[in-house]
């Protein structure tokens, strides 16, 4: 159970896609207004009581369309592969497990819309617009939250925008969040 609720949530996360430009602090703003920006050649995500990196490794063609392929690679070496493509301001993903697409992200969804996922075993729903949320590096404002209901429970998944994914909340403790680095000695 715990393996598919990792699953579910790195599906989410997918949009832990955040490009720095020169000179940009960590935490500043980006210019970039999309909260699912896939301009990602790197990022780094705590998780509980472990780690990723998030890597964009290029494209390949599923079904006709063209998806963005990232690796999520592990502290324990595992990679989880994500398939992401944007039309028109929407954000799709292709789920294997289902050979089919799940919107991730609409910009036109208000405060309150309610989707599902391609397996129809998560339902996401926009929570706000105006969230925050303090990590250990970071204190977020106007982020966009979506609450993800799972069997395992209900996860906030937080949104910056130009930054995308930057954590999570598990009954209203911080369980994950984006780092500048995996060295913290």
């Amino acid at each position: 159970m715990k393996k598919i609720i990792v699953s579910l949530l790195l599906i989410i996360s997918f949009t832990a896609t955040a490009q720095f430009k020169e000179g940009q602090n960590f935490c500043d703003e980006s210019k970039d207004k999309s909260y699912f920006p896939l301009a990602l050649n790197e990022k780094k995500i705590f998780w509980a009581d472990t780690y990723y990196t998030e890597i964009k490794k290029g494209t390949k063609e599923i079904d006709g369309k063209v998806y963005i392929e990232f690796h999520q690679k592990w502290k324990n070496n595992t990679v989880v592969k994500l398939y992401l493509r944007e039309e028109n301001g929407i954000v799709y993903q292709y789920e294997e497990c289902c050979e089919q697409e799940t919107i991730r992200y609409d910009p036109n969804f208000l405060k309150g819309y309610t989707w599902n996922t391609a397996d129809g075993l998560g339902e996401y729903q926009i929570l706000s617009y105006k969230g925050k949320l303090k990590t250990p590096f970071c204190k977020y404002g106007n982020l966009m939250v979506i609450q993800a209901n799972l069997k395992s429970g209900k996860y906030k998944f937080y949104y910056r925008r130009g930054h995308g994914y930057v954590g999570a909340t598990f009954e209203n403790e911080v369980i994950s969040c984006v780092t500048p680095t995996f060295d913290l000695d």
